[in-house]
């Protein structure tokens, strides 16, 4: 809810303090703006060089998988891939950057263990099980620079619109009611001071007219 300020000399100085202060708020927001917009140009170089990193590894590891099949036949393959030991070493945690909360993915690379020695395995089928290990390590750190380029839209357009209502809709009402509050208090000090002639005015005549 608006303050409602009377016409006087003190609040009018109240007010001109919190146009100041809102006005470098605002510059404060923008210069915020600008630094979010390049962290995003930072995450979109990023995203796009994991995205070309994936799609290399994800074809060779395709290609690397296909060839397993041919040597050991998909049933065989399926029976290999149940055997892997599930890695759920994945955490998250988030840091703060400008007030935005960012992602950070922690990803404790395992040892993979050959717990499918029992199975007829090729070195195709070895460097498939690599291939998609390190696919899996992409995946996880493009997924966290993804989610970091979501955050930092809704920060950027957060504070654009808070900058946008300081600049042009409350900055000037308030600024508007600070010219009226001194268009006011100047009229007040003319009447005070014509008041003032006229009664010094009169104050002349008097005294002149008085016997002695």
């Amino acid at each position: 809810m608006r303050a409602v300020y009377l016409p006087t000399k003190n609040n009018l100085i109240k007010l001109q303090n919190t146009i100041k202060q809102r006005k470098s708020g605002q510059k404060l927001l923008e210069d915020k703006s600008l630094i979010l917009k390049r962290k995003l140009e930072e995450y979109k170089i990023k995203k796009e060089k994991l995205q070309q990193q994936l799609n290399e590894v994800l074809s060779h590891a395709q290609g690397a998988l296909n060839k397993a099949i041919v040597d050991v036949g998909f049933d065989e393959l399926i029976d290999i891939s149940n055997a892997i030991k599930k890695d759920n070493s994945i955490s998250v945690k988030y840091l703060s950057v400008m007030g935005v909360e960012m992602p950070s993915c922690i990803y404790q690379e395992q040892e993979l263990e050959p717990n499918y020695g029992l199975y007829h395995t090729t070195v195709e089928v070895d460097e498939s099980i690599i291939d998609f290990t390190n696919l899996k390590k992409i995946i996880i750190k493009l997924a966290e620079v993804d989610d970091s380029i979501v955050e930092l839209k809704k920060a950027i357009e957060k504070n654009e619109r808070r900058s946008k209502a300081l600049k042009e809709i409350i900055i000037p009402k308030d600024e508007d009611l600070a010219r009226k509050i001194s268009s006011t208090l100047e009229e007040a000090e003319r009447e005070e001071f014509t008041r003032m002639k006229v009664v010094k005015q009169s104050s002349k005549f008097f005294v002149g007219d008085s016997p002695i």
